[in-house]
């Protein structure tokens, strides 16, 4: 009954976030943003009903209870991207219903087949735990080195106004920056910083989430990257949905999305300006949606990439004169200028259409099986913030650029060598009066007389 009743739960709550998805970005953002791409066509009856077939349909079989890290990626990438991907290219493509709908079924094929790898059995792999004392002065050495790469770039300034003038801040982080120092930056903020306020927070330690949280902020203020600050939030919302049950984690997402959407929209009512919409809603949720279908459409009229821009740029000729981030930009939202980042599956059709969806997926699949096999027993919250963070980055990013560049792989060795958390041993003061006496008197006298020998030996 408890499981009838925690998917009912789940379909209701993804048909009411795509509900509220879609009103918001057909009353609210695309009247505002048009001009920017946020289009809108009026689907048939027919099409939207099969958009949000496609979306509820997962709740089916996502993990009502939470175990694993690749199932808190999998919660994560259901709510921000594959949601959105569902439903917002039927508003916005101009192309033939019969097409819209097989890329619409391919990704529900490929987000079924990645929620398969989260169940996987564990591979037998054994982890070189580093002394606690060897592991943490290394995370302080390779911190103190990050920090003063980017002290060393772009000075000592901790903005608190950043997140209002961003685009001036991230122009003069773009001036300056690059190299090793936006190394420093992605790993620090993705992967060092969670771990730090993870194991702050499972230890108890205020100090240590005091310290990570300060770490984003002061990252934030210097490169006024989005990102950066999204990253923040997932950071406080992931440590306050982790420290709840694991039974409720999926659900508590999904719904507290839903409900974090219809605040931003009545705040942004209340002050007559669409601040939060457009920061949050539009640019987090609705933003990986639209670019989905945008990439599906130009890689379906125009040459694939097959990744000539990146790792095979010495053996491919590349088609465009822009890296494709830029092309999209240009060709939907009138910038050339214009970076238009696309989540893990936008990528993977752009470089090798439908065969890239399901090889790319499987590839996700495979680093998430190996992550979940290695921190099979690590502490809960521990592992699945440091996950949590880098693949929060796949909503905008490519699967081989998160893997590097925002830190997954950093992630697996840092998993690898981390040491267990010693908790406090078992006494009686653990336990209820009745257990106390159960421990305390034995139940038989051949029960007691096998434990009181046991103790003289």
């Amino acid at each position: 009954m408890n499981n009838i009743k925690g998917r009912i739960l789940l379909l209701l709550g993804a048909l009411i976030y795509g509900g509220l998805l879609s009103r918001v970005y057909i009353d609210l953002v695309s009247p505002a943003f048009a001009y920017m791409g946020y289009v809108y066509y009026s689907p048939s009856s027919s099409m939207v009903l099969l958009a949000f077939a496609a979306a509820a349909l997962p709740a089916l079989w996502m993990p009502l209870v939470v175990k694993r890290p690749s199932q808190v990626v999998y919660w994560i990438l259901y709510v921000l991207v594959y949601i959105p991907a569902s439903i917002i290219p039927f508003y916005t493509l101009r192309m033939e219903d019969g097409k819209v709908v097989a890329f619409s079924l391919s990704l529900l094929a490929v987000f079924a087949i990645l929620g398969a790898s989260t169940r996987l059995p564990y591979l037998p792999i054994r982890r070189l735990e580093l002394p606690p004392v060897l592991f943490w002065l290394g995370i302080a050495l390779i911190s103190a080195v990050f920090y003063g790469l980017i002290v060393a770039t772009y000075g000592v300034r901790f903005d608190v106004g950043a997140l209002s003038d961003v685009y001036d801040v991230r122009e003069k982080y773009k001036e300056s920056g690059g190299g090793l120092v936006s190394y420093a930056i992605a790993w620090q903020s993705g992967v060092i910083n969670p771990l730090i306020m993870a194991y702050g927070l499972v230890t108890r330690k205020p100090g240590l989430v005091a310290a990570g949280l300060f770490g984003q902020m002061f990252i934030f203020s210097i490169t006024g990257q989005k990102s950066i600050f999204f990253s923040l939030l997932l950071n406080i919302v992931l440590l306050l949905l982790l420290n709840r049950k694991k039974s409720g984690f999926g659900i508590s997402m999904l719904y507290g999305a839903a409900i974090f959407t219809v605040l931003c929209v009545l705040v942004d009512a209340f002050l007559e300006d669409m601040v939060l919409v457009s920061l949050f809603v539009r640019r987090l949720i609705l933003t990986p949606g639209l670019l989905t279908g945008y990439y599906y459409e130009f890689f379906t009229n125009n040459p694939q990439v097959h990744l000539a821009h990146s790792i095979f740029k010495s053996f491919l000729d590349y088609p465009y004169t822009m890296k494709p981030v830029y092309v999209i930009g240009y060709q939907y939202m009138g910038s050339a200028s214009m970076a238009a980042n696309a989540n893990l599956w936008a990528d993977s059709y752009a470089n090798f259409g439908y065969l890239g969806l399901f090889v790319f997926t499987m590839l996700l699949g495979a680093v998430l099986w190996l992550f979940d096999s290695i921190t099979r027993h690590c502490e809960y919250q521990v592992k699945c913030l440091m996950l949590g963070i880098p693949t929060f980055a796949l909503s905008n990013s490519a699967l081989l650029t998160t893997l590097l560049t925002h830190g997954i792989l950093l992630a697996l060795i840092l998993a690898y060598i981390l040491p267990s958390i010693k908790k406090k041993e078992e006494s009686e003061a653990t336990f209820s009066p009745e257990e106390i006496w159960k421990k305390s008197m034995p139940l038989s006298p051949v029960a007691s007389l096998s434990q009181y020998t046991e103790r003289d030996l």
